[in-house]
């Protein structure tokens, strides 16, 4: 009789319409939002026991956080210049020896699950990305708490995917609605938050079929928060307004100033990255020797901790230096460059936390230098500083983000109205031209670049594209023999950026594939470093021949979740392998 009910109970559960996905969608929205109300109180809590009880330094908080508290001990630089390593040495164990998937942003997880694992989150990442998050935040880490929440809405959603065993389909629409609920629930824009969930996963297209769900559980989300929190918006924001037409000519300025800093910052985010990667020192201590640089900057300027949405809400309200229009411009210039370099050093060496909110602050505060400027030399424009720190809020984040929609609706969302739109959609559209690079490794050109998108292709057409037709396309640079070690492929990828590698035997026969994205260092392999060969790691994938085709090759690459596969001759040699990318570059020309 209870299996009979339990059957019947779960034929009603079942996804089986777009219907029951939107319905789900209300259902993560509010769990979501419950789930990262409890995530940011507890991480307030950390931060203030750490910097009102340890340190004693009282830290500005956005209109939605509430009022900063008073510092209860006498005030430490000393305390102050460790906390950020003492942060992300905790932060670098949880991710070291618990999950390594939690270190990072979070984003390019989130992006890397939606195209190539179907929505699919791992059930430990949510919790240990945001005992992480704690860990670097809360001690004064430059990151945002933005990353964690939304892999807690992900985790949210995806969990859902499971326990209604839905589809690759239903499963990834799911998964973006938990994430527009993350954004929902700590920006409190549910509208900006959709769009960017549904946006941030591709350059030049937008995720359509999850719009719904993720407006749906973003609006769910942000209900959550406006019951437990009476501000409607995350900052106070004075009257904007744009006077003349001739005053979007600075805008026009403004967004190619945040497109040439958004280079600068992708630049040296990747760089700092890179060394860290390539330092051999223990994983735990990597995060930790970036927190002594945020530390050292710390301690000489107060305003690079944490995520600087507090310090955006003075510099909105009107806090300046007592100084000439050009040391206000240099002002704000130079926190924006500080930002730049502590984000780096707290995210990229290992560290957890989102690189979202950091981008608000740099964004703002370029604008705010813009703003100065045209306001000292055309008084008579009657120019709004506050207006173009909105403005370049969302264009930074735009150039840096591939969001231009996203990023627009954002600001208008924490604004409160439309006024600033004109000025939003051409410092937009001349960050979405320019902009040639992201801070999202994860993001593809468009759906037809995407795994989760292969089916919605002519698959007609890719049965008809043989191999043998397209051997320019054949590469042979990441091409590795068996009995090379580990650590020097490994040093290989970084500067090819690279993850998979063809690996060749004698007389070039082909022998598996060597992927790196698949391979994770553990405390015995650590120890043997310097002795794993590639043979030792090496996966058995089908290779490809001539006779081929196209559709073959993305069955053999989504099967073995690699971006490459070999392509072997009559006598079984190695001729070369195929890139997924070069697949999609030929698939796109045929069609056209």
């Amino acid at each position: 009789m209870l299996l009979r009910i339990g059957q019947r109970l779960y034929a009603r559960l079942r996804v089986t319409s777009p219907l029951h996905v939107y319905l789900y969608a209300i259902l993560i929205g509010l769990t979501t939002g419950l789930f990262g109300l409890l995530f940011n109180h507890i991480l307030h809590l950390v931060r203030d026991a750490i910097f009102l009880h340890g340190i004693g330094l009282s830290l500005p908080n956005p209109r939605g956080e509430g009022v900063a508290g008073l510092a209860v001990v006498p005030f430490s630089p000393y305390l102050l210049f460790i906390a950020p390593a003492i942060g992300g040495l905790f932060s670098g164990v949880v991710t070291t020896y618990f999950c390594h998937d939690a270190r990072g942003g979070g984003t390019d997880a989130i992006i890397r699950a939606f195209h190539s694992e179907g929505g699919r989150i791992g059930g430990r990442v949510p919790f240990f990305k945001s005992l992480a998050t704690i860990f670097t935040v809360g001690f004064g880490g430059s990151a945002g708490k933005e990353g964690p929440i939304m892999q807690i809405g992900a985790g949210i959603g995806s969990f859902f995917g499971k326990i209604l065993n839905v589809g690759d389909r239903a499963h990834r629409s799911m998964m973006l609605a938990g994430v527009a609920a993350g954004l929902a629930t700590v920006f409190r824009a549910p509208f900006g938050g959709a769009l960017t969930a549904v946006e941030v996963v591709y350059r030049e297209d937008i995720e359509s079929d999850s719009l719904l769900p993720a407006i749906l559980s973003a609006v769910s989300a942000y209900m959550v928060v406006r019951a437990f929190q009476a501000d409607a918006a995350m900052f106070v924001v004075p009257p904007v307004h744009l006077n003349t037409f001739y005053e979007l000519l600075f805008y026009v300025l403004l967004g190619l100033v945040c497109v040439g800093t958004g280079y600068l910052f992708t630049a040296y985010f990747r760089l700092v990255r890179r060394v860290f990667e390539s330092w051999n020192v223990h994983p735990i201590l990597k995060p930790a020797a970036g927190g002594l640089v945020v530390g050292l900057a710390a301690v000489f300027f107060h305003d690079s901790i944490g995520d600087g949405l507090g310090v955006l809400q003075e510099v909105i309200l009107g806090r300046r230096p007592d100084a000439e229009w050009w040391g206000v411009a240099g002002f704000f210039l130079f926190l924006a460059g500080l930002k730049i370099i502590t984000t780096s050093f707290t995210v990229a060496t290992g560290g957890s936390g989102g690189v979202f909110t950091p981008s608000l602050f740099i964004g703002g505060m370029l604008g705010g230098s813009v703003g100065v400027v045209a306001q000292h030399f055309f008084p008579e424009l009657q120019i709004s500083v506050v207006s173009f720190i909105m403005v370049g809020m969302g264009g930074f984040f735009i150039g840096v983000a591939h969001a231009p929609i996203a990023g627009m609706v954002m600001v208008c969302d924490m604004v409160g109205n439309y006024t600033l739109l004109p000025a939003l959609m051409i410092v937009s559209v001349l960050s979405t031209v320019i902009s040639r690079f992201s801070i999202y490794e994860g993001q593809v050109e468009n759906r037809f670049h995407s795994p989760a998108h292969y089916w919605d292709m002519n698959l007609n057409l890719l049965s008809q594209m043989k191999i043998a037709s397209f051997t320019n396309l054949l590469r042979h640079i990441t091409l590795v023999e068996p009995r090379r070690l580990v650590h020097e492929v490994e040093q290989d990828a970084l500067e090819l950026k690279a993850t998979d590698f063809v690996v060749v035997g004698k007389g070039g026969a082909y022998e598996g594939i060597c992927s790196l994205r698949h391979f994770r260092h553990t405390p015995e392999t650590e120890e043997l470093r310097t002795l794993l060969t590639v043979a030792d790691v090496a996966r058995e994938v089908r290779p490809l021949r001539l006779t081929d085709t196209f559709s073959d090759a993305l069955q053999v690459m989504m099967e073995n979740e690699i971006d490459k596969a070999a392509v072997i001759g009559d006598r079984d040699e190695v001729l070369g392998y195929l890139r997924f990318v070069d697949i999609m570059k030929a698939y796109n020309q045929r069609v056209r």
